[in-house]
């Protein structure tokens, strides 16, 4: 079961052209509309300022764009992420 949910996982990555892992059990995102946004399996901190956010996600990068970005929670492996987001972009 696990294999063909990978398999999955990885078609509907190429597709949507996300990096390999992206829909893998490895992180997940959700927004709170624009204003929050909650990583978990964040490994660490690449870029911070209040315009650029970007975090090491292990297999990729995800780098969040927008206004008055700050980081208010970071325990464990989990992000929180609050100001206006306005976009986000995957890189490895």
């Amino acid at each position: 079961m696990k294999r063909k949910r990978e398999a999955l996982a990885k078609k509907v990555a190429d597709e949507l052209q996300f990096p390999e892992g992206a829909l893998i059990d490895t992180y997940r995102i959700e927004f709170n509309g624009s204003s929050e946004v909650v990583v978990e399996g964040c490994k660490g901190i690449v870029e911070y300022d209040e315009s650029v956010v970007a975090l090491n996600l292990g297999q990729c990068v995800a780098r969040f764009h927008g206004d008055g970005l700050e980081i208010s929670n970071f325990f464990e492996e989990q992000v929180v992420l609050k100001g206006t987001v306005l976009a986000m972009e995957f890189s490895s």
